[in-house]
């Protein structure tokens, strides 16, 4: 009996899978599968795919979100479980492959193009061009102080380091190639009173007055929140995090009006527009869909 049930089980579980890789679209077409990590960012572009795609197409996109790390993301690609999802181009550093296949460098361009190689070949994926935007870690100070001091780049904040206390999430004080020891090493100038803490706590900080500088994400909303400056990185320390669509390969073959949409995609959103969309989300309370279909309605894809 236990053997007769257990056949009976497993025969019901295959029928369900195979139901679910066969699910249709109320206009006769496919449904995708988009995954989005736990920030908003990836959230927002996954709206927009799956308005562009509703919009123009007979298929459908369900959105999967709050997957913690992108390489549960890229893992869930390699298995076919999600069609597409948000990437950025700095993860092709994060130990996704061997020393020998990958040579870390800050060169944007160089970076993306190892990414879209490397992830194409190992993870069979298309790893599109830019959308615009980069989420990557920044110095960002109160745009009063930048401005009384005429601050514009990091290199600037030198005669006034010694003075100032920076707030960063604790990974940074610890990272190899992109952390704190190297940040000196490449600046040349150190900070008076360096403060591991939880991001949340760096903006109460600067906010605050307890802190000077903080590592800020270059899309934070916060960015805005608290009238900060994000300065210019002119010795081109930190890595390019630039964000981009990646789709499995069979979904771009077979779905060549999909590739196309997200062809489209390329360049659209600046980091700075970004940064504003994640602000009407985060701070201002508004529905993630509801700011992706109005963007694309002012940028003229959608009616």
């Amino acid at each position: 009996m236990k053997k007769i049930l257990l056949i009976s089980m497993l025969s019901l579980l295959l029928t369900f899978i195979a139901a679910c890789g066969d699910e249709k679209s109320a206009d006769g077409g496919d449904v995708l599968e988009y995954g989005a990590q736990t920030y908003t960012d990836p959230k927002i572009m996954g709206q927009m795919v799956k308005a562009l795609v509703e919009d123009q197409t007979d298929h459908e996109v369900n959105l999967t979100e709050d997957i913690q790390a992108s390489p549960q993301i890229i893992a869930a690609i390699d298995r076919g479980e999600f069609d597409f999802a948000t990437l950025y181009s700095g993860e092709v550093y994060n130990n996704h492959f061997d020393d020998d296949e990958v040579e870390y460098s800050t060169d944007a361009d160089k970076t993306i193009k190892q990414a879209q190689k490397l992830f194409g070949d190992q993870y069979d994926m298309n790893w599109y061009d830019s959308i615009g935007f980069r989420n990557e870690y920044a110095i960002a100070i109160k745009a009063d102080f930048a401005e009384k001091n005429n601050i514009e780049t990091i290199s600037d904040l030198a005669p006034y380091a010694s003075d100032l206390a920076i707030g960063t999430d604790s990974a940074w004080v610890e990272r190899k190639n992109d952390g704190y020891a190297a940040f000196q090493e490449k600046y040349d100038f150190s900070f008076g009173d360096v403060r591991g803490m939880e991001v949340s706590l760096m903006y109460e900080g600067i906010a605050g007055g307890e802190l000077d500088v903080i590592t800020a994400y270059t899309v934070d909303p916060q960015i805005i929140e608290n009238d900060l400056k994000v300065l210019e990185d002119d010795k081109s320390f930190f890595p390019p995090y630039d964000a981009s669509l990646v789709a499995r390969n069979e979904v771009v073959e077979n779905y060549p009006e999909v590739s196309e949409i997200l062809d489209t995609i390329v360049g659209l959103v600046n980091t700075e527009e970004m940064t504003k969309l994640i602000h009407e989300v985060d701070i201002n309370g508004r529905d993630a869909r509801e700011v992706a279909v109005e963007f694309l309605t002012e940028k003229g894809l959608l009616d």
